[in-house]
């Protein structure tokens, strides 16, 4: 899959266009996208994804901008997965948030993209203010010469698959909702940074997970999770929160933190890029009695991820519980 960042190096060749934000690359997404691979393979056509470099509220509305349920680079590979030939990341910046519904269709499906087929969800919506929807994205069609085919949306036990909805489950801890939805784990991304190092005081390292900022992972409590660093897979108990058991929970300066105690690695992990697929929630988080009480249930927690029988621990040979 080619990645274009912009229209200034897009070839002039008859396109079918997968258009939208795909933030988390969901069912709903994936049949977009899917749809207009397939057909554009059949009437022999280039296959791009249209998307953005950043979510349009990040820049309309900044105080309802959501937390991203994948990185950049989780999403380009997610969406190379599916096939396409290309991916077109626009700026979205003032000049394309205050271009309208026609003037999007002019300049950049029809002049830039040489579109012939425009796939998008059925509650697409673009141009300035959102003013364009499905149907004047086929009337727009119909002037310009491109067929626009809206889908509709992807129901999961009856209700529409959204990123809003993927949201409010991950805070919840509904592991297996999401995953049912997403058709894989919920992950959060980044570098490992040194800690308090209380862990390994405790006989418990632990690797504190730097993740990407503005990206969204489960709500706080403890996870068994599969991690990646260096290329190799690893069974992991990992806590998201803040160490009750050591600080006050109405500290000022208290952010939450992604700890990942990684069953069975040996050596430096420090500034190492990991990933962490979030697979069962454990436990709520809680402040324990005493040292003692915390470290016994650690390794509680420990013993737990190393038993856990799942199949994504299979996927990537963890399985054999």
């Amino acid at each position: 899959m080619r990645v274009l960042t912009g229209l200034r190096d897009v070839e002039r060749r008859p396109r079918a266009v997968a258009i939208g934000t795909f933030d988390g690359v969901h069912a709903g997404h994936r049949a977009v996208i899917g749809e207009a691979v397939a057909r554009g393979r059949e009437h022999g056509l280039t296959t791009a994804v249209l998307t953005f470099d950043r979510h349009p509220l990040a820049l309309l509305d900044r105080a309802r901008q959501p937390r991203l349920l994948t990185t950049a680079d989780e999403k380009r590979r997610l969406i190379a997965e599916l096939g396409p030939d290309e991916l077109i990341l626009l700026a979205f910046d003032t000049t394309l948030a205050a271009l309208g519904p026609d003037d999007f269709c002019t300049d950049i499906l029809h002049d830039a993209l040489s579109a012939r087929l425009v796939v998008v969800g059925a509650n697409f919506t673009f141009g300035a203010g959102g003013a364009g929807d499905a149907g004047a994205l086929r009337r727009c069609g119909e002037r310009l010469g491109f067929e626009a085919v809206a889908l509709r949306l992807v129901t999961e036990d009856g209700r529409p698959i959204s990123s809003t909805r993927i949201r409010l489950l991950l805070h919840e801890g509904r592991l297996e909702d999401v995953r049912a939805i997403l058709g894989r784990p919920p992950s959060a991304a980044g570098r490992v940074v040194p800690g308090d190092r209380r862990g390994r005081t405790l006989g418990m390292p632990t690797a504190n997970v730097d993740v990407e900022a503005g990206t969204l992972f489960p709500g706080k409590g403890v996870y068994v999770a599969r991690v990646r660093v260096a290329g190799r897979w690893f069974r992991a108990a990992v806590n998201v929160g803040h160490n009750p058991t050591f600080h006050d929970r109405d500290e000022p300066t208290t952010h939450v933190t992604v700890e990942a105690h990684l069953l069975g690695f040996e050596g430096d992990i420090y500034a190492r890029d990991i990933r962490v697929d979030f697979l069962h929630k454990l436990r709520d988080e809680r402040r324990f009695e005493s040292v003692d009480a915390l470290v016994a249930q650690m390794r509680a927690d420990v013993s737990a991820a190393a038993a856990l029988d799942d199949p994504a621990l299979d996927e990537v040979g963890l399985g054999g519980a």
